[in-house]
């Protein structure tokens, strides 16, 4: 039986300390749905969270990034969306 990894961890190369986790095709609302209708995180994303509360979305995101290097996560996380505030990000979505 294979471990489904959920979250990793890592400290970024100024010392940022990161977690990344995988939202996988997220059951969404009918007006959620219709809002993401043309939009890449329909089928998911990559949510980096610092210990500083930054947040970043990568979608679409490959299959393996559970096993790729931390240097590759770190590369993926500085090419990543910045997610705003939850009351800005809502205005956005």
């Amino acid at each position: 039986m294979s471990e489904h990894i959920t979250s990793r961890s890592f400290t970024d190369t100024v010392g940022v300390e990161w977690t990344v986790r995988e939202i996988d095709s997220p059951s969404l609302t009918q007006t959620l749905a219709k809002m993401l209708e043309k939009e890449r995180r329909k089928s998911g994303w990559l949510v980096f969270e610092s210990a500083d509360g930054d947040k970043r979305r990568l979608a679409p995101y490959p299959p393996d990034w559970r096993t790729v290097s931390l240097f590759e996560l770190e590369r993926w996380c500085m090419k990543a969306t910045r997610v705003p505030p939850a009351p800005a990000r809502r205005a956005q979505d």
